[in-house]
């Protein structure tokens, strides 16, 4: 960004969610006036999980314009915020974590309002309550029914991205919702959580990102063999158990391609 500059070494150490916060950091301080930084770019700061790249244009909400309006580094959506719902995140102002999740829901599909809102409701960034209390009080009719039914569907026991993203597509599909991070007692008083489990067919379902086998945090020291290992010798010990009759995995692509995870666990038995 023209007039603003970040060493390469330390912006390559960024994800792509911290690479567009920095973005949102430098594209305000470039403004003669006081704006908030909001939808998209709120989310990338807040660390809510998006489908898909982040914008290339930083969102803000500005007083000053009429009309929404994009310029070459910013999009503009016209409108105040009110005092109760901005924060502040790395000395700029940000839309509040139940504001920007409302706000997305309002305006982006199903798919990656629920992604965003499992998210939040995971770490504790917000409710229920608090998202369906907030969009009561908004006066926008645009998108509301979709909200509504983002907000209602949303579950913060979803661990994962991949997890939030599958069950929208299994609700699309009109499958059977399953019982989220279902808790199996393995022998030697050991205990393993599977992501998906329908107990009437006994099938378990689980989304692979790999990102436990790449992610370095997440490896907890081991090598990416280890736990590749280890995942084999949990999944062996889940498929004995008496409760489990078939086993069903999936990746981005199946959760992806339309029809992809319906058929796979339609072809599980899953109805």
């Amino acid at each position: 960004m023209s007039g603003r500059y970040v060493r390469a070494e330390h912006w390559q150490e960024f994800d792509e969610a911290q690479q567009h916060g920095m973005r949102a950091v430098a594209a305000v301080s470039l403004l003669d006036h006081e704006v908030v930084v909001s939808h998209a770019s709120a989310a990338a700061l807040w660390g809510l999980p998006r489908l898909g790249h982040r914008p290339e244009r930083v969102q803000v909400t500005d007083p000053t314009v009429a009309r929404s309006t994009s310029k070459q580094t910013t999009y503009r959506h016209a409108g105040s915020v009110p005092h109760e719902d901005v924060r502040e995140v790395g000395g700029v102002l940000v839309t509040s974590p139940v504001r920007t999740a409302v706000d997305l829901s309002l305006r982006v599909p199903l798919r990656q309002a629920v992604v965003a809102l499992d998210h939040g409701l995971r770490v504790g960034l917000f409710s229920k309550d608090d998202l369906s209390d907030h969009l009561d009080r908004r006066t926008e009719r645009r998108g509301r029914v979709m909200a509504g039914k983002a907000i209602a569907f949303a579950d913060g026991r979803a661990d994962r991205p991949g997890e939030s993203l599958s069950r929208v597509v299994m609700h699309e599909s009109r499958l059977t919702p399953p019982e989220l991070q279902y808790e199996f007692r393995l022998p030697g008083g050991r205990r393993a959580f599977v992501d998906s489990f329908w107990p009437q067919w006994g099938i378990v379902g689980e989304f692979d990102g790999f990102v436990k086998y790449r992610d370095a945090g997440l490896r907890r020291g081991l090598s990416a063999e280890d736990v590749v290992v280890a995942e084999k010798l949990r999944e062996d010990l889940v498929r004995r158990h008496p409760e489990v009759k078939a086993f069903v995995r999936w990746v981005w692509r199946d959760a992806m391609r339309p029809g992809n995870l319906g058929r796979l666990l339609a072809d599980a038995g899953v109805r």
